[in-house]
């Protein structure tokens, strides 16, 4: 981000209880992972129309894009929960200790794709050396070097295609950057009003952001406008934290997560969902990471099918390497559009390139988990203060 399928209270713990890990949010991650891939054009609507239906195709093929406002609410939760744990059991939070997992976990991966979009996809594109591609180089390599190309994103110009996953990295990196400061120097009786300020200043300035711009990249890739999805996973976490002994929410979302299905399901159909006029640019966010928010509360707290879905074991790992599905998977589709070129006609290859292109995605992720990014994760055991997802 194998794990057991079942979805029962800690489901996996050290013997002294300290491990905090959830693997049906794991689950949940492949599904976001999932939404962004065919928002992406990872298989044509016909074919996700035969798996999931006319309405959730287009619902996909429109805003399986959101997927990411899933992802954030996950960092923030999960990131969050960590933290309010180490402080409990140690009084203080280990600013060094959580940057350095944090560098082990994104860094190596984010760099090596960032040396795959910026030097070797344009090579065999053959645009090294073109003017558009110096141009490039230009306006965004340090940009993204320092995790900042969101920044140039919005205020210059988005990035092919292959280089455009990375700008929800570096919004994770610059929140990473605030939240142990936050949770380190503000009072606990103090924290959940300051947050809940900080969503509503957010929403604000994206308000604000809707009025002033007409540009969308300006709300879509500004850290400031996207801050208040993350904040929504962080005061979930602040409310709740991982303590999964609550009978009577349990009992509540027994009820309540059908209506949190409907809403979600249904908030997915709006066309141009998150565009158009100010308000829907504004507020359209909040009900998407509102509905966020509520699923991972089912997943969490709901003894459901939904929990009992998203821990099966498959999924589970399909989850545990979602960070390199979702990084790699614009590395895959370019692969699939350059062999659609060069087969010419090829019986059924309408089928077998989308296949093959979310088939290559989980290799990619397989062989960079195992064989690339579990070095450095190992790394983290020496900065772990309170373990979770096991490595």
């Amino acid at each position: 981000m194998m794990e057991p399928s079942r979805s029962e209270p800690s489901s996996e713990t050290t013997p002294s209880g300290e491990r905090i890990y959830l693997p049906e949010l794991d689950g949940l991650r492949f599904i976001a992972f999932l939404m962004v891939f065919f928002f992406h054009g990872g298989w044509p609507e016909g074919m996700v129309r035969m798996l999931v239906g006319r309405t959730a195709a287009r619902a996909l093929r429109e805003n399986g894009g959101y997927g990411v406002q899933l992802f954030f609410i996950l960092s923030g939760y999960l990131i969050t929960t960590l933290l309010l744990r180490e402080e409990a059991r140690y009084g203080r939070i280990h600013l060094k200790a959580f940057w350095i997992r944090r560098i082990l976990r994104i860094w190596p991966l984010y760099y090596l794709l960032i040396a795959i979009g910026f030097f070797v996809l344009p090579g065999l594109d053959g645009q090294l050396g073109t003017s558009t591609y110096r141009e490039m180089l230009r306006t965004h390599l340090l940009p993204f070097l320092a995790f900042l190309g969101n920044w140039s994103m919005a205020l210059i110009r988005p990035v092919p295609d292959w280089l455009s996953v990375l700008w929800s990295v570096c919004v994770e990196e610059q929140f990473y950057l605030i939240v142990p400061l936050f949770v380190a120097i503000v009072a606990p009786r103090l924290r959940v009003p300051i947050v809940a300020a900080m969503i509503a200043t957010s929403v604000a300035f994206r308000g604000w952001c809707a009025y002033r711009f007409e540009s969308q990249l300006m709300i879509v890739f500004n850290t400031f406008a996207q801050f208040d999805t993350l904040l929504s996973g962080v005061l979930l976490a602040m409310i709740l934290g991982s303590n999964r002994d609550r009978p009577v929410l349990r009992r509540w979302l027994r009820w309540l997560q059908w209506p949190i299905y409907a809403g979600f399901g249904w908030l997915l159909t709006w066309p141009r969902l998150g565009q158009g006029t100010p308000i829907h640019r504004t507020f359209d966010f909040v009900w998407i990471w509102l509905c966020g928010v509520g699923i991972v509360m089912v997943a969490v707290w709901g003894r459901g099918w939904l929990q009992r879905s998203l821990a099966y074991s498959r999924l589970v790992w399909l989850g545990k390497i979602s960070y390199g599905l979702y990084m790699y998977h614009e590395v895959a589709l370019w692969a699939r559009d350059r062999l659609d070129i060069r087969m010419g006609w090829f019986p059924n290859k309408e089928y077998l390139l989308p296949i093959g292109a979310l088939a290559l995605t989980i290799a990619l992720a397989a062989g960079s988990y195992y064989g690339f990014e579990r070095r450095f994760l190992r790394l983290k055991r020496t900065w772990t203060r309170v373990p979770s997802r096991p490595v």
